[in-house]
């Protein structure tokens, strides 16, 4: 079985920008419908100083989604470590698993845009080490106790962060990335790991290889996923937004050279390769979500709810479809 949870990133283009009042006040609730449909977690993540407002700030949307729901996990995926000073974050996100009653869960990662990291002033060549470090001051700084850190870029003394997160020993931690490095940083410090859909085999083999946590390792990923009544409906309503999308992460690849991503953007949605897209009928997206968990054996799959730039109602008729009929059939699946 597979749980299913949805994650915004809040992104307004300019070609299709709504006041961004409404833009907030529409998704957030769509966040509090998707509670109600069924939905088991609803994550965010971040990005800064982009025309298009990729969601910058994420305590506060944390604190907003914490006090208008009650039952649904609430989740970063995922937060970038190196741009954060790990105590402040260790105080924010203390802060907010009260307010939810323990229901945060914290995924983190490394980041590659070379222009975060130049604002920001963050060598992006320490980025690895230093998400380390926030993992292994977050683990203690949760702890509730008074304790000591010294690294290679952080020195503290007889520290202690109050209040302590409502969750004994902090929010549950994961890590996300799609490369060997982030597996095996997942693995060494005991964290669940979100790889996406570029990960292969051998990524989610040496996490669970490489484990070295106390409790079970935890696998999750994140998808596409967009229904309608046909094939060719979905493609027609989704299509652009998912083309937005695509152009954009592989500009930010390319400029961060961490990927083969350079060339001309794509300029028709028909172009894109369906391999990483569950969009289509509740039907085909039952079989592909299942085919996937047989493969990788994740537990949770999260998704964009309102891909950038697609009217939100038409995304909430995805979700209802999606929560009617999809929904049931991979939550009572039987895992292999």
């Amino acid at each position: 079985m597979t749980r299913l949870g949805v994650w915004y990133d809040f992104r307004n283009p300019p070609e299709s920008r709504l006041a961004w009042t409404e833009l907030y006040e529409g998704l957030l609730d769509q966040a509090v419908l998707a509670e109600e449909l069924g939905f088991d977690s609803i994550w965010i993540s971040e990005h800064h100083f982009l025309e298009e407002g990729y969601l910058p700030s994420l305590a506060p949307m944390l604190a907003v989604l914490a006090d208008r729901t009650s039952r649904v996990t609430l989740g970063t995926a995922v937060l970038l470590a190196p741009l954060h000073h790990p105590l402040r974050l260790a105080e924010d996100l203390a802060l907010i698993d009260q307010l939810a009653h323990g229901r945060l869960a914290i995924g983190m990662a490394p980041g590659y845009r070379p222009e975060e990291f130049r604002v920001m002033g963050v060598p992006k060549a320490e980025r690895g080490r230093r998400t380390e470090e926030a993992i292994e001051l977050l683990q203690l700084a949760w702890k509730g106790e008074r304790f000591s850190y010294h690294s290679e870029h952080f020195d503290f003394e007889d520290v202690i962060v109050a209040p302590p997160p409502f969750t004994p020993g902090g929010p549950p931690l994961w890590i996300g990335g799609n490369s060997v490095y982030a597996s095996r940083r997942a693995a060494k410090y005991g964290c669940g790991f979100m790889p996406d859909s570029g990960a292969g085999e051998e990524i989610y083999d040496a996490y669970l290889q490489g484990y070295q946590g106390a409790g079970r390792p935890r696998l999750a990923t994140n998808r596409v996923v967009f229904a309608a009544s046909s094939m060719d409906e979905a493609w027609e309503l989704a299509g652009e937004s998912l083309l937005y999308q695509f152009n954009g992460y592989r500009k930010w690849f390319a400029d961060a050279d961490d990927a083969d991503t350079h060339g001309a953007p794509v300029t028709d949605y028909r172009d894109l390769s369906k391999d990483h897209y569950f969009v289509g009928t509740p039907d085909y997206i039952i079989e592909q979500i299942l085919a996937a968990e047989a493969r990788f054996g994740f537990e949770e799959l999260i998704f964009w709810a309102r891909p950038p730039g697609m009217p939100i109602d038409v995304a909430t008729r995805s979700l209802e479809l999606i929560a009617r009929e999809v929904l049931p059939a991979v939550a009572t699946a039987p895992a292999d």
